[in-house]
């Protein structure tokens, strides 16, 4: 099968879904997917499906979204999700490893989260995620896709770059946007420094979040970089503005290993396709 992407999965036809791997990104308003094998080149499949969001029960719009589209219900050999948080808090690894002591530091850090708490790990990090869901979703995922691993967006970020930070002395910050969002992983001498999601209105604001991380870090303007992916018209807005404080800001390089999946993963969902390669 040709790489694809999609707005639709009426059409796709999958031969041996055991032998192939199912991503999920559920987001507010649209769940994205990827669908790839390693047995075979240039086999990925991609696309976005919007939830129809005229139910006031968003996790109706999504059980309603999952059951329309019976492709996403074939039994993959392996289902992994990803879910976009705005309540999130990144822990070390000894806390996280405590049920209730991981449960304790997400509700002081969000005392009026109302919804369910999740939590993933990052091992190249060292590091766990706690993260807020509505109520009803994680018990939905693990039922209706055989209790696959859930995950906060930011961990294929983390983890992927962290494995790309081995035997380095320099410090080095990824961002990636995608319209008016940035997420951000910043790196010194190989460890984790910190991982955040930003939304901003204008270039400034994208510029401040960034400034204002690299100086409280007191990394080095001289030395040390900045790497951008995704969309490509703010990136090249930012760039500019950033390079004025600092010396390298340059585009990531795409990974090589990921157009091996497929030929249009440049235009697949960047962390699905991350999360691939962090396996």
């Amino acid at each position: 099968m040709s790489s694809t992407l999609s707005s639709s999965t009426s059409d796709i036809e999958i031969q041996q879904p055991e032998l192939w791997t199912l991503h999920l990104a559920r987001g507010a308003d649209k769940l994205q997917y990827v669908i790839f094998t390693k047995a075979q080149d240039n086999s990925l499949i991609s696309g976005s499906i919007e939830l129809d969001m005229s139910f006031c029960d968003y996790l109706k719009s999504l059980e309603n979204c999952v059951y329309d589209n019976p492709l996403l219900l074939k039994p993959f050999g392996k289902v992994r999700v990803v879910c976009d948080s705005d309540r999130f808090a990144i822990m070390p690894r000894s806390v996280g490893a405590d049920e209730d002591l991981a449960t304790e530091v997400f509700a002081r850090s969000y005392p009026d989260a109302d919804g369910e708490v999740a939590f993933c790990a990052v091992p190249r990090c060292d590091a766990v995620i706690g993260f807020e869901l509505p109520k009803g979703v994680v018990d939905f995922l693990q039922r209706t896709f055989y209790n696959p691993p859930i995950y906060h967006s930011l961990m294929p970020l983390c983890e992927y770059y962290a494995s790309k930070q081995e035997s380095t002395s320099l410090s080095r910050m990824f961002l990636h946007v995608d319209g008016h969002t940035m997420k951000m992983c910043l790196f010194g001498k190989g460890k984790l420094l910190m991982s955040n999601v930003f939304d901003f209105r204008s270039i400034d604001d994208a510029a401040f979040y960034v400034l204002h991380a690299w100086q409280s870090f007191e990394l080095d303007a001289l030395n040390d970089e900045v790497q951008m992916a995704g969309d490509k018209a703010i990136r090249d807005q930012l760039a500019p503005i950033l390079r004025k404080y600092v010396n390298y800001v340059m585009p990531t390089i795409f990974p090589a290993a990921a157009l091996r999946i497929g030929h249009d993963a440049v235009k697949a969902p960047y962390h699905l396709i991350l999360l691939a390669l962090c396996e």
